[in-house]
């Protein structure tokens, strides 16, 4: 595995986790459903990055 594909992969997980804890505190505060939504994108953008960083460490079937 490269180790750009590796780094393309955690700023994804990264990125996920930015966006679940700005939804989530954005919830909190405004008590808004819509930021609830983002919370939620932000955790299967996060999932979906550690699936692309297993599948390329460890060599996942293509």
């Amino acid at each position: 595995m490269s180790d750009t594909a590796a780094r393309r992969a955690l700023l994804v997980v990264f990125a996920g986790i930015a966006l679940t804890v700005l939804g989530t505190s954005l919830d909190t505060y405004t008590h808004r459903p819509v930021w609830r939504a983002l919370a939620i994108i932000g955790a299967l953008v996060q999932t979906a990055g550690w699936v692309l960083y297993f599948r390329r460490t460890r060599g996942g079937a293509s």
